[in-house]
């Protein structure tokens, strides 16, 4: 005996699911232009920000040294804000694929709404941890900075991006093994 399953037909996420998620590759791309377009002026400020703080950074005052822990930093720097732009470009297709698959597998009810409002608070916001560790680094220093960042922005959505993939995998591994 052959057991035919019919697959669904595919249903669209809410639209403030799709506004969100094309906002986020829409600032991707805003910030990856705005980071080429304003690289000079970014490190010029982020550079007099971190000489403004010696202390934060370990500059010691020697010219050989202090080249080196600002080159890093502007490194660091620069980095976050690739990061964002990659990241808010590739979670924003994670947002509309995994809202879809959501909208279309999970049941009507709290649990689709749930996954939905987590995936999309979750991936539209990790991407700005990048943003704030950037924005931190020349006043904070690096690890600061980053702590800062993974603790506010992070970790929390982060796991409300993780935790809602993980529930919509559940669900759709118990919708696979039911007949």
């Amino acid at each position: 005996m052959t057991v035919v399953v019919e697959a669904p037909a595919w249903r669209l996420p809410p639209r403030w699911v799709l506004l969100v998620a094309v906002l986020s590759i829409a600032c991707a791309e805003v910030g990856g232009a705005s980071m080429a377009r304003f690289k000079v002026e970014l490190a010029r400020w982020a550079r007099g920000a971190m000489l403004a703080r010696p202390a934060v950074h370990g500059l010691v005052g020697v010219r050989d040294v202090d080249e080196r822990i600002l080159d890093e930093a502007l490194v660091k720097f620069d980095a976050g804000l690739r990061l964002f732009h990659m990241h808010a470009e590739g979670m924003g297709l994670v947002i509309i694929a995994g809202a879809t698959v959501a909208a279309t597998l999970a049941r009507p009810g709290t649990a689709r709404r749930s996954i939905i409002a987590l995936l999309t608070t979750g991936g539209a916001g990790y991407p700005v941890g990048y943003l704030v560790w950037s924005a931190l680094i020349p006043s904070y220093g690096m690890d600061s900075a980053k702590t800062i960042a993974e603790w506010l922005v992070w970790i929390p959505f982060g796991s409300a991006a993780i935790v809602a993939l993980w529930w919509l995998a559940a669900l759709i591994a118990l919708r696979m093994i039911r007949p």
